[in-house]
């Protein structure tokens, strides 16, 4: 990170935090990683190998160090094997499994794509015993291409609260469900494969009023 960077962190306002949309992070950050000589200008994502690490480990190697419930991180292309285009996802003491539909990350601009982007949880203990936790990642892969690139990914990380609002059909009727756990359920849905439009303010309100 820049001193010029790292002073304005330290001097931002409370309440400022660090949320970049999908479009920015790969049309901006990721373009920028890539296309080599502007480190300066994307240094508030560190560059980290995500799979040398526990996902527990990875917000200490963040770039930006804050009550922030999620970090950014640069990290190059793993393959399982020399001549394979298989992706490694495993670490010391689990793997990161994909879960969901891969979306399209397209440029306002153009309607055109210019990443994929997939939803990945992490699993402790190894294949077909792994035990499912609340870490979850966002993983964006560029399509767009250009010459002489440095192959990233950008990744999202985020653990989701242990005490996240039920929502499912057996929740008792006595409950009692307020807007800010709808909004929360938004915000942690979009880490598990559900978009954020899904759910509106509208059917925030008819939730809490008893109207679904």
């Amino acid at each position: 990170m820049t001193s010029s960077t790292t002073s304005f962190l330290s001097a931002a306002p409370v309440g400022y935090g660090f949320h970049p949309s999908d479009e920015e992070l790969v049309n901006h950050f990721l373009r920028l990683k890539m296309g080599g000589g502007s480190d300066h200008l994307v240094s508030t994502i560190a560059e980290v190998n995500v799979c040398d690490f526990e996902p527990w480990e990875l917000p200490g190697k963040s770039a930006n160090q804050s009550d922030d419930p999620e970090c950014y991180f640069f990290s190059p292309r793993s393959y399982k094997y020399a001549k394979s285009q298989r992706a490694n996802r495993t670490t010391k003491t689990g793997y990161w499994k994909g879960t969901g539909k891969d979306r399209t990350v397209t440029a306002e601009s153009t309607g055109k794509q210019i990443a994929t982007k997939r939803t990945l949880v992490f699993y402790s203990g190894r294949v077909p015993n792994g035990v499912k936790t609340n870490w979850i990642m966002h993983e964006y892969n560029p399509t767009f291409d250009f010459p002489n690139k440095r192959d990233f990914i950008l990744y999202k990380l985020k653990k989701s609260p242990d005490d996240t609002p039920a929502f499912d059909g057996g929740e008792s009727s006595t409950s009692i469900v307020t807007e800010e756990d709808v909004q929360l359920r938004t915000q942690l849905e979009s880490f598990n494969g559900i978009d954020e439009g899904d759910y509106s303010l509208n059917f925030a309100l008819n939730f809490t009023n008893g109207n679904m």
